[in-house]
């Protein structure tokens, strides 16, 4: 449809997040890895834009009686006008499509885009993103940050010519410059993961189960060219998780399932 009409997208999803599962990424803010959240300061007085990305697959996993249970998804939405409470004065929310209407096995966006006015005090402003979820068992609504999705999403605002303003986007991640591959996969004990790096030097590993949470941690010294590790997983219960791999402004999140039966 932008393309008919020689329209510019408000915003691009992140291609890094196609096969992650449902729900908005970067991810809220963890206290314990000090990964996620929005991680860009606005200063008063200056443009403002951040991208979230929306991925929705053909399932979702949900808490529901002590267990998850796994539901198919058909589409999530957000209205219009009203999904994005604590916004600073002068920025608002657009979406990619549109209608804020996500499909299934697609990914969209959201940008947080405007001009912070002096109105605003300096510090933290607290944001929840409330989303529909539309099911095969019927429609709930969810918010991020939240039970589904704990953390927190907060916008950093700044005076006038802050410097926060101009070290912040150096933040930003980019895609990791090299090449992942993993296997077996599905994995049952040992899972191996290869590699080819172009740049040599610490980096990190971190596996999450669907919900966000952390269960896996590790160092890694990747040298120039191949690099293998073999990572245990047989004290995870089935189900699937994604493990990311993070060095310096760069990152890579791949999906893994784990069945032992």
């Amino acid at each position: 449809m932008y393309i008919i009409y020689g329209q510019t997208p408000v915003c691009t999803p992140n291609i890094l997040y196609k096969d992650s599962a449902a729900g908005i990424y970067p991810r809220p803010y963890n206290d314990s890895t000090k990964l996620g959240g929005i991680n860009k300061t606005a200063c008063i007085d200056q443009l403002y834009e951040f991208p979230l990305t929306v991925s929705i697959p053909d399932t979702v996993t949900v808490p529901f009686g002590g267990s998850n249970l796994t539901l198919g998804l058909i589409n999530a939405s957000l209205d219009t006008s009203k999904a994005v409470v604590g916004l600073p004065k002068g920025i608002k929310y657009f979406c990619n499509p549109g209608n804020c209407v996500f499909e299934k096995n697609k990914i969209g966006c959201i940008v947080l885009r405007g001009t912070p006015t002096s109105e605003n005090t300096p510090g933290n402003y607290d944001l929840l993103i409330n989303l529909k979820l539309v099911t095969t068992l019927g429609s709930f609504d969810v918010t991020f940050p939240g039970p589904i999705f704990p953390g927190k999403y907060f916008i950093p605002v700044a005076q006038k010519n802050s410097g926060a303003c101009v070290t912040s986007d150096l933040r930003t991640l980019n895609p990791f410059q090299g090449e992942i591959s993993t296997f077996p996969n599905p994995v049952r004990n040992q899972l191996s993961i290869k590699v080819n790096a172009l740049n040599p030097g610490l980096s990190e590993l971190m596996i999450s189960n669907v919900m966000g949470v952390l269960v896996f941690k590790k160092s890694l010294n990747l040298i120039q060219g191949q690099n293998q590790f073999s990572i245990p997983v047989e004290q995870l219960a089935n189900g699937v998780y994604y493990y990311t791999i993070s060095q310096r402004n760069m990152t890579a999140t791949r999906k893994i399932i784990v069945l032992k039966n």
